[in-house]
């Protein structure tokens, strides 16, 4: 692909020198002039001593894993009654929705978007911009605490979740 000029979108290689735009280099001054790296690694530990507060208060979080502001929670499992009680069907759902219905509880009831991964759907991914204040990451972490404290398993927040869901029908 020829070089159309300096705002021409193209991809970074070696044999495709292209000169660098004014947004990027705005862009690159900002990060710079803000310190948002170090924002980021004092924002991310943060986030992370809390969300490790929130997994002792909570057994169906399994994990709090991240570096910056990259972070990842997993949920456990349904105790062995559950999946004995149904049969299996409880962990069968869970290993495949429980972080979808979290996700979901996030979204809809408090607009927090969260991103999933794709080798296991029991892990959500927390990726806010390197800009994120003290204050949003509370919000973030005091809806969470809200979502865990109102469905302590899969079943309540797959109820939790129907429910959101019918009233959003019902609006329309």
């Amino acid at each position: 692909m020829a070089n159309q000029g300096p705002d021409m979108l193209q991809n970074n290689v070696v044999d495709n020198p292209v000169p660098l735009t004014p947004q990027g280099i705005a862009a690159l001054e900002v990060i710079f002039e803000e310190n948002l790296p170090e924002k980021a690694r004092v924002n991310g530990a943060y986030l992370l001593q809390e969300l490790r507060k929130l997994q002792e208060k909570y057994p169906l979080l399994k994990d709090v894993r991240g570096r910056g502001l990259m972070v990842g929670i997993e949920f456990n499992q349904p105790g062995s009654l559950a999946g004995k009680a149904t049969f299996g069907l409880a962990s069968i759902l869970s290993e495949e929705y429980l972080g979808t219905l979290v996700a979901g509880e996030l979204m809809n009831k408090y607009h927090i978007i969260t991103a999933y991964t794709l080798n296991n759907p029991n892990v959500i991914r927390l990726e806010p911009p390197l800009g994120v204040t003290r204050e949003q990451l509370d919000t973030l972490l005091q809806a969470l605490d809200k979502v865990l404290a109102a469905n302590k398993g899969f079943f309540s927040m797959a109820a939790s979740g129907a429910k959101t869901m019918l009233k959003s029908l019902i609006k329309k």
